[in-house]
């Protein structure tokens, strides 16, 4: 909930060294991170590291559904005995025909910029809430949380800001953070 990056790098080592499995979960990262929009794992050169990845087709894709990817041995056991895979449909034909078109525009020089923009934008944003002496937390990703610290006023400034502005923030309360740590992202 604070924008944090895992040092992925210094986990695979510690799985090396253990012989444990490693799981990134790339869900807001993907389509933002690495030269290919891969994620972080790819912007940090340690995608052939982790063992699994996990990643969603929502945010920067613009679809729905998500993916584990990895040694397929692993991948067919989640799949034959994940109960949330068990009971589950397949994507529609026009979602995957979507999603497609979405990881390929974002793979290209189309993605490449639109990252750039992306982090340019985060970064003013970041940089207009500091410069407002705004409650923004430090984080080394485009998450940015700025922290309320209380339910009530949460929910309230999220409120006047879609009723007057026109601008949906999503409160991040109890249980997600602890009481006292509400914030927006």
């Amino acid at each position: 909930m604070d924008g944090t990056i895992a040092p992925i790098e210094a986990i695979c080592d510690v799985a090396s060294k253990y012989q444990a499995l490693t799981l990134v979960d790339e869900v807001h990262a993907v389509g933002l991170y690495g030269p290919q929009g891969a994620g972080v794992c790819e912007r940090d050169d340690v995608m052939h590291r982790a063992d699994l990845v996990t990643g969603t087709l929502a945010k920067a894709y613009g679809v729905y559904g998500g993916y584990l990817a990895g040694n397929h041995m692993i991948c067919d056991t989640v799949r034959s005995l994940s109960g949330n895979f068990i009971f589950t449909t397949s994507l529609p034909p026009s979602i995957v025909a979507a999603a497609r078109e979405s990881v390929q525009r974002l793979r290209g020089e189309e993605g490449r910029t639109l990252r750039a923009l992306h982090q340019d934008r985060v970064a003013r944003l970041k940089r207009k809430l500091e410069d407002a002496s705004l409650p923004v937390m430090p984080s080394a990703s485009h998450i940015t949380p700025l922290m309320i610290g209380d339910a009530k006023m949460c929910k309230s400034i999220s409120d006047h800001l879609l009723e007057h502005e026109g601008i949906y923030v999503q409160p991040i309360n109890y249980p997600t953070v602890p009481k006292g740590s509400e914030r927006f992202r």
